[in-house]
Parts: structure tokens; sequence; C-alpha cells
């Protein structure tokens, strides 16, 4: 289902009113006709439909028997039944076999339309309620950005900016750093704020059961498929879906996202014909997908549509300033019961602020939920805190490129010396490896 229509097969023999329902309801569905059995057989096998507009007397059978063929199937796509009064029994039969309801013909157009408007807020409820359960399972914050540090004010303009649009967006930040708040921000700023935001967790998905998962199935499709399965593409309809970790997207998969953004086309698995819907996608990553792209790990056509317009959210260690007000924050907002704890002393503040937090907001709220655990009192001091202790000082190359030819040392030596396995760890192409080792060998003895 399209943001605002279903997609509906009209199995009618008489033409003229097959074509008069398909233009009349064009604001509520995408019509597919048919107007015999066997047709509307060969359509049901290129694809699956939200509904199945199906009159009982047919030139070639009657309708009953393609309702028990897809019931045998675990088919479970609505069905209204077009019956007239001399058939009445047979109308009823087919409730019994879970037909969503029948009209008697002539049926007047107001009829068909309130019917077809009904399934359509059912449908729309069953997405919503899956979007709902997404949204639970990824434990959405609050979608709001805690600092006043002048990159987040860049970050909040950008929103602001971006939100109104129906322009995709890319994210980018470290793991933890609230790339998820950021789309939510994106969504409840935009249009579609009242259609459901349905986040996706990349990273997650079985590389087997991505295009399933996200673009639906058909039953019988594969093992294990034993119901038709909508997918979250459809779930999101007329809202946001939110990729997070795009860049671990299979290419095959990736392949199938490009067509969504291009043509707002989608095809489940097991079908020959696909599905228009409405979607706006935002992605994040915490990856250099222009470098992955580049090395062919992530497609570039695809890089380029999501990359229209870009986000960059900051590191925690690069706008150290905000970590006080993001703790305050967070001591109010994790509920532990019993706590008293509502403040943190200077000492335990500086401590905050000197650690590099490589989690991010993430590992953040972690320390500060286990301090708010462990503090008796009003005041959250560093033994509450559960800081790693500082690394080692380590002598740090003087210049770029002796940490770059260190980097590829230790690849080689790790692959033994094999140059071609050596690149594709570091990222980059084997004659660029080789320009290195040869730039490397040019470059005079230091203190030469």
């Amino acid at each position: 289902m399209t943001a605002n229509r279903l997609s509906l097969l009209v199995v009618e023999d008489e033409r003229p009113l097959a074509r008069l329902w398909a233009t009349e309801l064009d604001h509520l569905v995408e019509a597919t006709l048919a107007h015999s059995l066997e047709e509307a057989r060969g359509k049901l096998r290129g694809r699956a439909f939200d509904a199945i507009l199906l009159d009982l007397q047919l030139p070639d059978g009657h309708g009953l028997d393609l309702l028990r063929e897809m019931r045998s199937r675990g088919e479970e796509t609505a069905v209204i039944i077009l019956t007239g009064n001399a058939d009445l029994n047979s109308a009823i039969g087919a409730l019994r076999m879970g037909a969503y309801d029948y009209l008697i013909k002539p049926c007047r157009m107001v009829e068909l339309e309130q019917h077809l408007e009904r399934l359509a807020g059912e449908l729309r409820l069953h997405d919503e309620n899956r979007a709902l359960r997404q949204q639970v399972l990824a434990r959405q914050g609050a979608p709001q950005l805690i600092g006043h540090s002048e990159a987040l004010d860049q970050v909040r303009a950008l929103i602001a900016r971006v939100a109104p649009t129906q322009t995709s967006v890319l994210i980018h930040g470290e793991t933890g750093s609230g790339k998820e708040v950021v789309a939510r921000m994106i969504h409840l700023h935009s249009d579609r704020r009242q259609a459901p935001f349905v986040p996706v967790n990349c990273a997650a998905l079985p590389h087997e059961l991505a295009e399933s998962e996200l673009f639906g199935h058909r039953r019988g499709a594969f093992t294990g498929a034993d119901r038709d399965h909508r997918g979250l593409v459809l779930a999101a309809s007329g809202g946001t879906l939110f990729l997070d970790e795009v860049g671990d997207l299979p290419l095959e998969t990736q392949a199938k996202f490009l067509r969504l953004l291009e043509s707002g086309e989608a095809r489940r698995v097991g079908d020959t014909e696909p599905y228009r819907t409405d979607v706006r996608v935002v992605a994040a990553t915490n990856r250099d997908l222009r470098r992955d792209a580049a090395s062919g790990r992530f497609r570039q056509d695809l890089y380029y549509r999501l990359s229209a317009f870009e986000i960059r959210l900051p590191a925690l260690r690069e706008i150290r300033q905000d970590i006080p007000v993001i703790a305050e924050h967070l001591l109010g907002s994790i509920a532990v019961p019993r706590s008293s704890a509502v403040r943190f002393s200077e000492t335990a503040l500086r401590a905050l602020m000197g650690y590099d937090w490589p989690g991010n907001v993430r590992e953040l709220r972690n320390v500060v939920e286990r301090a708010k655990i462990l503090c008796d009192g009003e005041e959250v001091g560093p033994e509450h805190l559960n800081l790693p202790a500082p690394p080692e000082p380590q002598e740090m190359p003087t210049r770029i490129a002796d940490a770059e030819w260190q980097m590829i040392q230790q690849a080689l030596r790790k692959h033994g010396g094999n140059k071609t396995a050596a690149a594709r760890e570091l990222g980059i192409s084997l004659r660029t490896l080789y320009n290195r080792i040869e730039a490397r060998s040019k470059r005079p003895p230091d203190g030469a």
C-alpha cells in the first residue's frame, strides 16, 4: 500500500464496469484489471496485492475457485466478493473461507468506496503497529540534541533546512553519537510526522533475509516463508524509513533500494511485478561510504542518491563543552528506583570531560546510569564513575606519512607479504599500495 492508495486486483468480466471502477477509485486504489479466472491467476503469480475485488460469476469458472486456491496456499490477501442476489449462498460460503466482505451487484460506487476505505484504514493500522513495535525494539530516546556547542547548532540548522523537503539524507557519525536522534528530528519536523517512523538496524539483518525483511515476500518464496510478509518498506509507507548502518546492507539489497529511491517502486521476494510506495529514506553510517563506494564495497550510484544531503554529527570528544549539560540531562532522565542523585560534583564533571568517550553518548549514558545506581546521596562523585584508566602514552609518528607507512607494514606482515590482501584490508587499490611502497623506497633516510 502506498501512502494513500491500495494495490487492488479487480477481477470482473464486464470490462466497461471494471474500467469505470478503476477510474472513479483512482484516488484510493492502484488498480490492476483481470477479466477471467485464468487472467487473475496470471496477475497473482506476478505480484501480491493489498486487496482483490472478485466477481463470483466469470466466463471460465466461479470466483470461489480462485478464493479456495489462494487460501489453500496460505495467502491472506483481503478479498471483497461481488455477487448477485441469486448467489448469496456462495457469498456466505466465501465469508466462511475468509473473504473480507461481500457486495451485491449492482453496487453503488459510494458503497464500494466505503468498503475499500475501511480496508485501507485497517492496513494502515497494521503497518503503524508494526512500526511502533520496531520503535520499541530500537529503545527510542527523546528526539532532541542536548548541548550548546557551535557544532550542534550547525546540525540543528541543517535539520531545520532539510526536514520539510522530501530529500534523502545521509547522517555520518561514530557509533553511539546520536544518529537516530537526528533521523527522528528530521521526521518530526517534516510533513510526514503523523505517519510511521520505522528504524532498521542494517547491521543486525541476516544477509540472506535482508531483502525479505525490508521489501516483503510471498508465501513459499523460500524455505520458512509460510505466509505473505509486507515488509518494513510498506510499514513505513507515507512516513520515514531509517536505515541505520546502511553500509552493512548486502550489495544486492542496495540495488533494490536504488530502484526505490529512483522510481518509488519495489518488489517482494517471489513477485515478478513491483509495487509502488511513498517513503522517505534517511540513512546513517559510521563508515567512510565514499571510500567504500570507490573500493566497490558499496554501490556508487546508491551512495550518490543517499548523499544528496549529508549531515555530520560530531563525536562527543569534539564537543567536550557540552558533556556537563548532556550528563546532567541523562542523570535527570534515567529512571533508577529509590535513587536520590540529582547532580555531579565538580571533580566528577572534570573526570567526565577528561575522558575521550569512544562509545560517545551511548557510553556516557551507561556510565551515568551506573553512577546513579551506586550513588547513595544527591551528588555523584568521581568514585561513582566507572571510567577506564587513561592509556599508557605511546610514541606517535611525527608525520602522517610515517603513520601511513606503519599501517602498510602491519598489513603486509599480517598477510605474509601478500600485497593484494594487504590492500584490501587497508581499503586502497593495489596500484595505490605499490605507489606508496615505491614512494617510501625513494625517500631519503631520516637525518639525511
